[in-house]
């Protein structure tokens, strides 16, 4: 129950399987949780969460969060402080093919901004790789940006200048949250609520489309159950789908499931006295830039953003390894994932000794990965959506990979029902 979401709790020690934090991007959001009755264990980062770090030289540099500190900071090359004064004159795409993301940042902002922004924070977000990603897909906004205003930078600016849109928060105005028992008490809460109580351990063998609605055959603990519903809506995985066994008339072709890249990842959240670290941990955490040849993607400081992760005078480590970019180390024995985390964070903190709480988690299929040609897979899935009245999909493989993009997928699939039903 609830995905790649599940917290891990050891004594005072908090690790969270997958995602760490959600972020308050739409009004719908900040709903659910209230509607839920979790905004009383609602956690919001302390201020020094706003400090990212980028490794550069083996040192952890922050990441600038404002034009001046840009300007001066040594994370950055001259050319690439000047490719951002010459960024709102070079024309607009123009869509002749779709682009990578690596080929519009160093179109718009060169190889420097490419190796020590985009290339880490593809690291940390999507565990993948700017040669393969699609700007279009991958980063919609980003890809907007240029085709609404000609300019990243001029349509920054004037888009802070208008009244916002909808519901939506603009990402840096948005709050970033978690519980306090981890994020564990959203699909916890959500599971509770539900009139119809879920049924687990359940294997799904088939589905046929009757004249009204669906039927549901599937295997629980060596039973042969049916059920009927008037909607099917499929939450699993986009590289799961090729396994399922859909049919209206004949099986529908779900085999471009597999055309879905999703690259192993492994975590380890390690805990630390104090005293073994010599890097304050004063951020959010760090990402590596692929160019500075370590083994590690990034780390997140969880104890510094939030309380109740770990025992007075004790910090708690993410790191993250593996991905597009070295699928090897996730995919490595624990004990060498392991000495890789402890070496590289020896290295980056100055840490000393063993760690006081060794936490793994490896996922052979991590996150789905919006590569050049995307657009071809979200359209299958409109295509089986429209020819099969019913049927939905949602997960984050359809608008987006974060937690809050799946979740107001999920609210919109929802309203799509509803409105449907309705007519």
């Amino acid at each position: 129950m609830g995905g790649a979401i599940h917290t891990h709790t050891q004594n005072d020690w908090l690790a969270e399987y997958g995602p760490n934090t959600i972020l308050e991007t739409n009004t719908q959001i900040k709903m659910l949780i209230i509607e839920l009755g979790l905004d009383g264990e609602k956690l919001y980062p302390n201020s020094m969460s706003s400090n990212r770090f980028i490794v550069k030289n083996g040192k952890l540099l922050p990441l600038p969060i404002s034009p001046l500190a840009f300007f001066s900071s040594s994370l950055f090359s001259a050319k690439s402080k000047l490719n951002i004064i010459r960024e709102p004159f070079i024309p607009k795409w123009q869509n002749d093919y779709e682009e990578s993301l690596s080929d519009f940042v160093l179109r718009r902002l060169g190889q420097n901004f490419l190796d020590y922004a985009v290339n880490p924070f593809v690291a940390g977000v999507f565990a993948g790789d700017p040669n393969k990603l699609s700007v279009k897909h991958a980063l919609s906004k980003l890809y907007k940006l240029e085709q609404d205003y000609g300019s990243l930078i001029k349509g920054q600016i004037k888009k802070a200048k208008l009244p916002a849109q909808s519901d939506n928060i603009p990402k840096n105005r948005a709050k970033m949250f978690s519980f306090k028992n981890g994020l564990k008490e959203l699909p916890e809460t959500l599971a509770s609520k539900l009139k119809t109580p879920i049924e687990f351990n359940a294997t799904v063998e088939q589905v046929q489309k009757l004249n009204k609605g669906w039927e549901i055959t599937y295997n629980q603990q060596n039973e042969i159950k049916t059920l009927k519903a008037d909607n099917l809506i499929y939450a699993g995985t986009g590289h799961q789908l090729a396994n399922c066994k859909i049919m209206n008339n004949k099986n529908l072709d779900l085999s471009f499931g597999n055309e879905i890249e999703y690259p192993p990842v492994a975590t380890l959240t390690l805990g630390f006295h104090k005293n073994q670290i010599q890097h304050a941990l004063n951020g959010f955490g760090m990402l590596v830039p692929q160019v500075e040849n370590l083994q590690i993607l990034g780390a997140l400081f969880n104890s510094s953003l939030f309380p109740y992760r770990a025992p007075d005078d004790h910090v708690t480590i993410t790191v993250f390894m593996g991905g597009v970019r070295q699928p090897e180390l996730a995919l490595d024995s624990e004990e060498k994932r392991l000495d890789i985390a402890v070496n590289d964070l020896t290295m980056l903190l100055g840490i000393t000794g063993s760690p006081a709480l060794i936490f793994h988690k490896q996922w052979t299929k991590s996150i789905p990965q919006y590569n050049v040609g995307y657009g071809d897979i979200k359209s299958k899935f409109q295509r089986l959506e429209k020819d099969n009245p019913g049927l939905y999909f949602t997960g984050n493989y359809r608008e987006g990979i974060s937690v809050a993009d799946t979740i107001l997928q999920a609210i919109q699939t929802a309203d799509n029902i509803i409105t449907t039903n309705n007519n």
